[in-house]
């Protein structure tokens, strides 16, 4: 099977995620872990147009992500009703007076997902691997194993 084909099929694969779920006033909240590609997302969407970085809203975008299969947090309504700008405004509205319920629900996300790696954490453990590079780049378009042909 070709590199082509084991990825055209692994697209078709369900993918499994890990779960959890947590109790919180009586009603069950169901986390799923986040998808590599969402995590990155989360990153980028918690960066204001100066390009600082937001923790709050960086932890109510990863509560939404990992809760949207469950919990409707795009519902008009709702939005309307905690007079939230968008979904990710959402989770601090809606646990204004429940604030250890928040942190339960950011826990267990946290909790759901401490395996899955930041794009920074994939960076630097490619950069610290002791594996060597099969042709290491010494300059553009250059690599150690390239012939000198001047």
């Amino acid at each position: 099977m070709s590199k082509l084909e084991k990825y055209l099929t692994k697209a078709q694969e369900p993918v499994q995620r890990q779960t959890g779920s947590i109790s919180i006033d009586g009603d069950e909240w169901n986390v799923r872990e986040l998808t590599f590609s969402e995590s990155r997302q989360s990153f980028k969407l918690a960066e204001d147009a100066n390009g600082r970085f937001d923790t709050f809203r960086y932890n109510d975008i990863r509560i939404v992500k990992a809760t949207e299969h469950d919990f409707p947090w795009n519902n008009i309504e709702l939005l309307k009703a905690y007079k939230a700008k968008d979904k990710y405004d959402l989770p601090v509205k809606l646990f204004e007076h429940n604030q250890a319920g928040y942190q339960s629900l950011l826990d267990k996300v946290n909790e759901v997902n401490a395996k899955v790696k930041t794009e920074q954490e994939v960076v630097e453990d490619l950069k610290n691997s002791s594996e060597p590079m099969e042709n290491p780049v010494t300059s553009v378009g250059h690599s150690l194993t390239d012939e000198d042909d001047q």
